[in-house]
């Protein structure tokens, strides 16, 4: 699968593809026309050079490699991203209530609530039904 991204800003439109690879200004004949000066070193190989710079450190062990994403970076980025998709599960979180005299009605006690993330403990501290999402309680004796 390939992945192809698409910038739109207020001056033109760019494209590119995994980790930044091959940027384009579109239409593609202006890519030529700017030169723009690299601010980062580039891993070689693309998302490939990720992969196998992550193989090479754990082989390596702790401390001994330097990457180009180190964890003390990737980790706290990855639970943000991680916290945003939980905030969106949490929407569709819904309890059972009842009504009046209608069987069944559900109440979907995420929506609009600003989620409180406590990272220590690893839980939402204000909306305990998606912390089942977070860590599940397992069944005895698995």
């Amino acid at each position: 699968m390939q992945v192809m991204v698409l910038f739109i800003g207020t001056k033109g439109k760019m494209m590119c593809g995994s980790h930044g690879e091959n940027p384009q200004l579109l239409p593609t004949s202006k890519t030529n026309e700017v030169s723009i000066p690299k601010k980062y070193e580039r891993v070689e190989g693309g998302s490939n050079g990720h992969y196998g710079q992550c193989v090479e450190a754990a082989i390596a062990g702790d401390g001994k490699k330097e990457l180009s994403a180190p964890f003390e970076i990737s980790g706290p980025l990855t639970e943000s991203l991680l916290i945003a998709n939980l905030s969106i599960r949490g929407i569709d979180v819904r309890k059972e209530k009842k009504r009046g005299n209608v069987d069944k009605y559900f109440e979907y006690p995420g929506k609009d609530v600003k989620m409180l993330w406590d990272a220590e403990n690893m839980k939402v501290t204000n909306l305990d039904e998606v912390n089942q999402i977070v860590k599940r309680d397992y069944r005895t004796d698995w």
